[in-house]
């Protein structure tokens, strides 16, 4: 059976503990969002072997998985203001932690990196804009929810 969007959940770490590795605080990405989409930002080796007759062999050789996420800023919102507070930040500030449990059961966890930080904005009659990008760093693990 199909499942919508909204079925998922969406979490961005908010807060971090001292320890190494950190243990995350997790916010939910929910309100005033319209849309996540995730993409794997693959690298492909394409291949063309005689044997094939002109037509191509390709392996995926690596990933650089992302979550564009778009909406309406929400003032007061935990995830909201924590990555709208980050817009101006750079380097080892803009890291993060984010968790995905699909609505299939799958937890998906990884550090992060956030940018394209869009907290206002849009046109005149428009609530604010809220956009961003969650970078994934490095490979996320993947189990079963709980």
């Amino acid at each position: 059976m199909l499942k919508p969007v909204w079925a998922n959940k969406f979490e961005i770490g908010t807060s971090a503990d001292t320890s190494t590795p950190p243990v995350w605080t997790y916010s939910e990405l929910c309100a005033g969002i319209e849309s996540i989409t995730p993409t794997n930002g693959e690298q492909n080796q394409q291949f063309f072997f005689l044997c094939q007759d002109g037509f191509a062999w390709n392996e995926v050789t690596g990933a650089a998985p992302e979550l564009s996420v778009s909406g309406r800023r929400k003032k007061g919102d935990t995830a909201q203001d924590y990555i709208a507070g980050l817009q101006f930040l750079l380097g080892d500030d803009r890291n993060s932690s984010v968790r995905v449990t699909t609505a299939e059961g799958k937890v998906i966890t990884c550090d992060c990196t956030i940018g394209d930080i869009v907290a206002y904005g849009g046109n005149t009659t428009d609530v604010n804009a809220f956009s961003c990008t969650i970078r994934f760093n490095g490979k996320p693990s993947v189990t079963d929810a709980a």
